[in-house]
């Protein structure tokens, strides 16, 4: 969400739909900012709203913007209606962010997905266009209204599936202490992701995480590179490679497992590139995902 003040003191201009047309009557809304109630003060203090609000601002504006007024289309859509189609828009936008998801429907039109949500409620997008052009101009306090109805379903929605998914393993013995996740191009555009962990012990050390690398990454033969090391007292540096493993592009999550045992008592580090790739010049950029990131020591010395 993005917020600009407008000239009015104490009165935020809040973007809701930064694809609007420029000069949009509906592209903003006005609101007072020493208001108590408003949409915006209630969700920040909701578990979701961060990923609500990015739905929120993702969401096409072609969904919700025609310049046709069909007869027979000028009629709202009941409010009850509404809630209900603007909840199942927002889960869908929420889905089709998943990448394995977002691949399945890659063939379709993008705004064809809503439509089909649109449809199914017995609506028709020119209708719904009406619909929310209508409350953004004439009852933007009913439109604030809908929308917390929506938030709150999309809060009980979120609460049963959290109590239905089952507990995510605790790793009580994880050696990894940096960031569990990693990404590019966000962290950089060619970024290998450089890691290394001191480990005093011999024995076996397994190294697991799930990674995505998207079919538009421009790397060369993405891999996952580990080995062994210590540095001795000539400043010479000794490796034992770990088995490498290679990344499809298929936009998929996929989970990797690395496990080598030590059984030499000078080895100090594990190290590696999470993201390593082989050479290639010139201007590219990587496009991948690595979350769950841990490693551990397991069996005797």
């Amino acid at each position: 969400m993005k917020k600009q003040v407008s000239k009015n003191r104490g009165v935020s201009k809040v973007l809701i739909y930064p694809l609007a047309p420029q000069g949009g009557n509906y592209k903003y809304l006005y609101i007072n900012s020493s208001a108590k109630r408003n949409l915006w003060v209630k969700t920040k203090k909701r578990a979701f709203e961060k990923s609500l609000l990015m739905s929120f601002l993702i969401i096409p504006l072609a969904l919700l913007y025609s310049c046709n007024n069909r007869h027979g289309e000028n009629r709202l859509i009941p409010t009850k209606d509404l809630v209900n189609v603007l909840t199942e828009l927002y889960v869908a936008d929420g889905l089709l962010a998943v990448p394995p998801i977002h691949l399945k429907f890659a063939y379709k039109d993008s705004i064809s997905n809503y439509v089909d949500i649109i449809q199914s409620h017995g609506y028709t997008k020119a209708r719904m266009d009406y619909t929310m052009r209508y409350y953004f101009e004439k009852k933007p306090k009913k439109l604030e209204n809908i929308y917390d109805q929506v938030l709150t379903r999309l809060s009980k929605k979120q609460a049963l599936l959290e109590k239905e998914a089952p507990p995510a393993p605790v790793i009580t013995n994880n050696l990894w202490k940096g960031s569990e996740s990693f990404a590019v191009p966000e962290s950089g555009t060619k970024n290998p992701g450089w890691f290394t962990v001191p480990i005093k012990d011999t024995g076996n050390f397994i190294l697991s995480f799930t990674a995505v690398v998207f079919p538009d990454d421009q790397s060369l033969n993405p891999k996952v590179t580990v080995f062994f090391w210590h540095n001795d007292s000539s400043k010479t540096e000794f490796r034992i490679n770990w088995p490498g493993n290679a990344f499809p592009k298929d936009g998929q999550m996929h989970n990797y497992s690395l496990t080598k045992r030590n059984t030499d008592p000078i080895i100090t580090h594990i190290s590696g590139w999470l993201l390593d790739n082989d050479p290639k010049e010139g201007r590219w950029v990587k496009h991948a995902k690595i979350v769950n990131i841990a490693l551990r020591r397991v069996g005797e010395k």
